[in-house]
């Protein structure tokens, strides 16, 4: 057959057409894909004629993809996290399922709780570890130490001692801010969670944006939420209109969007309107932004892509476990809707 050597043996197969992944050679030495990947992989425990086997196998069917002897990765949630960023993280999640399929890949899933952090112990079976929206010392200190390849996605890790991939939230603060800021507002809360990191670097996108109006910092403009959820942003804005009788601001910078709808909720029930007495910004774009009752003026979060990035990211770990650790930040994007307008004179 004219552009293919096909020796023989037991072994013996023709390269498969279109993209070839790990199951192909698996298949072709009659072995799992997980025997295929330790294999390919290095892995201790596979005798020295199942490897060549294996390799062998690869070469005929011309096997080279990036995800070459890696079979199968997890992702982890931090199973508190999933409550308030469903619709962001299923989003990433998406990213991430469809470059795995890409490459071969399986993804498994786990949700953990502090104490699961705690007790668990890399499994040798698995190539590596997403992080999604989590990066709990005790975890990254424990894949660190026994140099497990794994990926923080949607965080940073501020000693670099795992690659992270987010999206530019400094920038995307910043962005929010200063479209307030050319609308003419000057009393501007602040909804925030500072626990965690990208959340603290989107407020201080936020502080830029304002000093660089002259603005200085008002720490009575910033409400600290125990969690990023709709619910509780709701209470605290309804807590304020009601302490004060009323409203001591013109705009509200939100933590993320699920509590710029639970600002909007509070702020409609109390008889003001959005944007014309108060505008509201949120943050991550996701779906049902633009669905609101009233169509919200957030930051746009490429969550796919990040995703797909952190799959490439992890391979990229597995595959040369002693290359730089990498930081990598998406680029972000304003999305003007319906919930901001000019402030009122």
């Amino acid at each position: 057959m004219a552009g293919y050597d096909v020796p023989s043996g037991k072994d013996s197969v023709a390269a498969s057409p279109g993209r070839v992944t790990l199951r192909d050679i698996a298949d072709a030495v009659g072995i799992s894909i997980s025997t295929a990947s330790r294999a390919l992989n290095g892995t201790p425990g596979i005798s020295d004629a199942m490897r060549s086997r294996v390799q062998s196998a690869a070469e005929r069917l011309n096997y080279a993809g990036a995800s070459a002897g890696i079979s199968s990765v997890t992702v982890l949630y931090d199973v508190h996290l999933t409550e308030s960023g469903a619709e962001f993280m299923q989003a990433v999640q998406r990213g991430m399922e469809r470059r795995a399929r890409e490459l071969g890949i399986s993804l498994s899933m786990k949700l953990v709780g502090p104490s699961g952090m705690a007790r668990m112990e890399p499994d040798d079976e698995e190539a590596g570890y997403l992080l999604l929206s989590m990066q709990p010392e005790t975890l990254i200190q424990l894949l660190s130490e026994r140099a497990v390849p794994a990926v923080i996605v949607n965080g940073r890790e501020p000693l670099m001692r795992l690659d992270a991939i987010a999206p530019a939230n400094r920038t995307g603060g910043y962005l929010a801010a200063r479209h307030l800021l050319q609308l003419g507002h000057r009393r501007i809360l602040t909804l925030g969670h500072p626990p965690r990191p990208t959340i603290r670097d989107r407020m201080a996108g936020n502080r830029r944006a304002m000093q660089e109006a002259g603005m200085e910092a008002d720490d009575d403009l910033v409400i600290e939420l125990e969690a990023m959820r709709t619910n509780l942003a709701y209470q605290a804005i309804r807590q304020r209109l009601e302490t004060l009788k009323g409203r001591d601001f013109t705009a509200i910078l939100s933590c993320n969007d699920a509590c710029a709808f639970g600002a909007i909720a509070a702020l409609t029930e109390a008889g003001l309107n959005v944007p014309g007495d108060v505008s509201v910004v949120g943050f991550d774009d996701i779906p049902t932004a633009a669905l609101n009752s009233v169509p919200l003026t957030t930051i746009r979060i490429e969550t796919e892509d990040i995703g797909a990035r952190s799959v490439d990211c992890l391979i990229e770990r597995i595959r040369s476990q002693d290359r730089l650790v990498t930081y990598t930040e998406t680029a972000v994007k304003l999305v003007v809707r319906d919930s901001t307008g000019p402030a009122l004179k």
